[in-house]
């Protein structure tokens, strides 16, 4: 065909990337003025603290128009950014996967939170207020070239964030049915997913 190498399809497969975006928000306390309030990191990461580098080759954060250049890319793991401010706001989120993948970036966003829902808890400057949200990236048809690949990744622990200790366990219904077995109980379940798969009549591989 007349099809360039490297764009060829593996047709009945999809590949299915978990990830979890959210913000973490400090409070200042008596560091705090009118318009640093909060100290916020806005992040992507994986739900099981993989490395998700060998999948992404750059993450691109838009902040609010306020800040000295709003968009910004972040090319390694930890996928974050640090910034002060008192509004919270929309940020834009754009994953671009890995040049092999030949895929558009995907586009979500997130709400950044800096206070509690309950008006009367007290504000803390030790814990952050976490929102995050889980979602799967899912990408039909993978280049043969990303497949091979994606097939014999050895998976390996994410470098360390600050925020390693606040990240909640897991935040979304989604993921539960896949985080909330032991360690040891994963494979089996993987396997029962797949041949689940099998049985409808296409294969995933789960990342």
């Amino acid at each position: 065909g007349g099809r360039q190498k490297g764009e060829e399809r593996v047709v009945d497969v999809e590949l299915v990337v978990p990830v979890v975006v959210g913000t973490a928000a400090f409070w200042l306390g008596k560091k705090a003025d009118e318009f640093h309030s909060h100290r916020w990191t806005v992040y992507l990461r994986s739900p099981t603290g993989e490395d998700l580098s060998h999948l992404l080759s750059k993450v691109v954060f838009t902040l609010h128009q306020s800040f000295a250049q709003p968009s910004r890319t972040v090319t390694q793991p930890p996928f974050e950014v640090t910034e002060t401010g008192w509004g919270e706001f929309d940020i834009g989120v754009t994953l671009h996967l890995s040049e092999d993948a030949r895929e558009p970036g995907v586009e979500l966003s997130h709400l950044l939170k800096l206070y509690e829902d309950n008006p009367d808890a007290p504000q803390n400057t030790k814990k952050p207020v976490v929102s995050e949200f889980y979602e799967d990236i899912i990408v039909r048809q993978p280049t043969r070239e990303l497949y091979e690949r994606v097939k014999t990744h050895i998976p390996r622990p994410a470098p360390s964030s600050p925020l390693d200790p606040f990240f909640p366990e897991h935040s979304d219904a989604a993921e539960r049915e896949l985080l909330q077995v032991a360690s040891q109980k994963v494979e089996e379940k993987t396997v029962e997913l797949k041949q689940r798969l099998l049985e409808l009549g296409g294969t995933s591989v789960l990342l």
